[in-house]
């Protein structure tokens, strides 16, 4: 980002920091794009487009209602960048731009912080990748496993690369109980794993709000993240579920780890560990959002198209804000579309 940073210092582009976009503005009789209005310290004003415009604010990840609106399950807690609100998403839509892959997420399981100030999700640690055909390459042990709301496992609890899949199995609902029975779900863990490595791990992109996870997890025992119990019996209690149904999926777990072979989840061998030293450790585990796709539909010119399949004149899209990338995470390609269409965008906006 430096070096787009200081290419744009370099060429003397007016960068107004504090400056909200609010609605884009158009000539009624032409439905051009032509300049658009925003919010700066508390006054409106309206600023002229002498050529197009490119929207290019990201995804939904930090709005609410758009996420109870376009994804499976509810809620999913943001775990990156809360003011990722969706505001270019709405002013495409108020010209009529058609949308795509408005459920295609990245995301995980993850903590919630017991203190309700803090406002992300905490995503569970994240491990080396692996792909698919190389599970028996995996050789790093996962200190848990995942139960859902009746006490039963449900999923491999280390998805392959890129790992941002992980968010999908908890958007399962159950139509018998009606109810959306693995958000919540809840880690598991032994002694063994709690001294294992720091169970999750906070992101923050906002200055001065940091959370540091214990490396032991300790602290995240003694401030109520994480629940300790002498028993899984006493362990079940504290999380609210039936004592036999975690007694049992543990000893299912144990009986897998011993044969040294998932039969159930396909979860890699070399990551599986037994839960059998006490105190047992337990968790709630929430969806938790990476980053969304979802957006107004472009073609290749980074147009912005309207929901008749028409562009909308002089408006354009880059980055994240309609990604072309859909049912999985292109991880650095994120990055490179940023790049890619945020050229391609500006060199039309130019042209137009």
């Amino acid at each position: 980002f430096k070096v787009v940073h200081d290419n744009v210092i370099a060429y003397g582009v007016d960068i107004r920091l504090g400056v909200g976009a609010q609605r884009l503005i158009t000539d009624p009789s032409t439905r051009e794009v032509i300049g658009v209005t925003v919010l700066q310290d508390g006054e409106e004003r309206h600023i002229a487009a002498r050529r197009g415009v490119v929207i290019a604010t990201g995804g939904f990840e930090g709005n609410a209602d758009m996420k109870a609106q376009f994804l499976e399950t509810h809620p999913v807690f943001n775990a990156a960048a809360r003011h990722n609100t969706g505001d270019g998403i709405r002013m495409a839509q108020d010209l009529g731009a058609a949308l795509w892959h408005m459920w295609h997420i990245h995301g995980a399981y993850g903590f919630r912080h017991t203190d309700p100030a803090y406002p992300y999700g905490i995503r569970a640690k994240r491990f080396p990748d692996w792909f698919p055909g190389d599970a028996d390459k995996v050789n790093l042990k996962m200190a848990w496993i995942l139960l859902d709301q009746s006490g039963q496992r449900f999923m491999s609890e280390y998805q392959p690369y890129t790992q941002d899949t992980g968010v999908r199995p908890l958007s399962h609902f159950d139509p018998i109980t009606q109810k959306a029975s693995r958000n919540p779900a809840y880690l598991i863990c032994d002694d063994i794993g709690r001294q294992m490595y720091p169970l999750g791990k906070a992101t923050s992109n906002d200055e001065g709000l940091r959370y540091d996870w214990s490396d032991n997890n300790l602290k995240e025992v003694e401030n109520g993240i994480i629940q300790r119990a002498d028993t899984l019996g006493e362990l079940a209690k504290k999380l609210g579920l039936d004592a036999s149904a975690l007694k049992t999926s543990v000893a299912r777990w144990n009986a897998l780890c011993a044969a040294g072979k998932d039969t159930d989840f396909e979860r890699p061998a070399g990551s599986m560990t037994p839960i059998v030293k006490a105190p047992f450790y337990g968790s709630t585990m929430w969806a938790v959002i990476s980053n969304t796709q979802g957006g107004p539909v472009h073609d290749a010119q980074s147009r912005i198209i309207d929901v008749y399949g028409k562009p909308v004149p002089r408006l354009y899209a880059a980055g994240e804000c309609g990604s072309s990338f859909g049912h999985l995470y292109l991880s650095g390609g994120n990055i490179a579309e940023c790049v890619v269409t945020g050229r391609i965008a500006g060199r039309g906006a130019a042209q137009t």
